[in-house]
């Protein structure tokens, strides 16, 4: 099948050094994990060196200062545009100064889609409105409508805004029903999904092994992990995480919720 990959969520300004090295061996490691993949990368302020690793970069000088903290709406949309125009079917989105140590992805993510629209992951809830905006995949066409920046503002969280956007592609009108209908999640610590952002301080002495899937105890660098949002052990067991998220332990066995 056709690959793609869009990658967003970074800004960089001048000084932010240790930013430029994040992303710049994230999209190496993309590259090497996905070669046959088409990746498009977003983002703002200061360009990274990316070009060789990447099939096409929207990255303006200037910071959209109103796309930070909400989800990157205009960034993304941008990208979702042209990932339409190439004819792409499907798309996954993730952040660009992360990495998922799983070897062509967007297959991955295809297969285990199944009959449902879309695959998320936290900090995505049942009980509250809100959609993990980071990590999804789905069809392009639903992506552009969910990432619909006419329907995203006023908002504190990118969160909220796609689960609205979302909500309005459905059929069920209750907020849980329509999750569990059309939604797959998939765990953090499944999507194998190591955090840069937080933890490049220490990551940046093991390159080698983050290439070859050597790391030791990876599920330690997770997403969120660092901020107890989602904590998880060697037996990817989750042992610590907000009260709203769900796993899939509670997803797939809704009255545990």
């Amino acid at each position: 099948m056709q690959q793609c990959i869009l990658l967003s969520h970074v800004f960089i300004r001048d000084g932010e050094k240790d930013k430029i090295d994040k992303v710049e061996f994230a999209l190496k490691h993309w590259r090497k994990y996905n070669p046959n993949a088409h990746i498009v990368v977003t983002g703002h302020g200061i360009r990274p060196d990316i070009g060789k690793y990447c099939d096409h970069i929207i990255w303006p000088t200037e910071i959209i200062q109103k796309d930070i903290n909400v989800g990157h709406p205009h960034l993304v949309s941008l990208g979702i545009e042209y990932i339409q125009q190439k004819g792409f079917e499907y798309v996954l989105k993730s952040r660009c100064d992360t990495v998922h140590n799983i070897k062509n992805i967007v297959i991955f993510a295809h297969e285990q889609l199944q009959d449902k629209k879309m695959i998320v992951t936290q900090s995505t809830s049942l009980e509250q409105q809100v959609l993990g905006d980071l990590f999804l995949f789905s069809s392009v066409s639903l992506m552009k409508k969910i990432f619909n920046v006419d329907n995203w503002y006023p908002t504190k969280t990118g969160l909220t805004s796609l689960a609205n956007n979302f909500l309005a592609q459905c059929d069920q009108p209750i907020w849980k029903d329509a999750c569990l209908q059309n939604l797959k999640l998939i765990d953090i610590c499944k999507l194998k999904w190591i955090d840069f952002r937080s933890n490049w301080g220490t990551l940046k002495n093991h390159k080698d092994d983050i290439m070859n899937a050597s790391l030791e105890s990876p599920h330690k660098y997770y997403w969120g992990v660092k901020e107890n949002w989602h904590v998880w052990n060697d037996r990817d067991e989750c042992i610590i995480k907000l009260p709203h998220v769900v796993t899939e332990e509670e997803w797939y066995n809704p009255a545990r919720a």
